[in-house]
């Protein structure tokens, strides 16, 4: 829901380019968790008294790996759902809208048994600021 309040105030756009950002930022962390990962797997192979600093590195380089792959799974498919519900449906315009009311599932014009099913999700009612037109935009979360 945090990310429904910056999009009200920041607007989408500028939500988007940082979502986009932080999601990128995620995938430089993964990157450097694998080299981490491969560091401790050379160190393990080396025959050296003590293979506490390989395992370590190797434990913490698979830790870093996996959840910075998750976190960037996660916001890139969130950021990714939102912009393609993003254009206005009468004008065509894209990720020119005012957020008018949004929650958790179900919807306020009727249960979505999709969501109810998966345990809800979150809509949006937006408004198109070039026509006035407004549309739904569900399950973004």
């Amino acid at each position: 829901m945090a990310s429904l309040d910056r999009i009200r105030t920041d607007g989408f756009q500028r939500w988007y380019e940082r979502q986009l950002i932080e999601c990128h930022a995620w995938l430089v962390s993964w990157f450097l968790g694998v080299i981490v990962l491969v560091s401790g797997m050379e160190l393990l192979g080396e025959r050296v008294v003590s293979r506490t600093p390989g395992l370590l590195l190797l434990l913490g380089g698979l830790a870093v790996t996996l959840y910075s792959w998750k976190r960037y799974r996660l916001m890139l498919e969130v950021a990714e759902r939102l912009g393609g519900q993003a254009v206005c449906p009468a004008c065509n315009t894209y990720a020119k809208f005012a957020v008018m009311s949004s929650g958790p599932a179900p919807l306020p014009d009727g249960g979505d048994p999709a969501l109810e099913n998966h345990g809800g999700g979150v809509w949006l009612r937006a408004q198109c600021k070039k026509c006035g037109r407004e549309w739904m935009l569900n399950n973004i979360f």
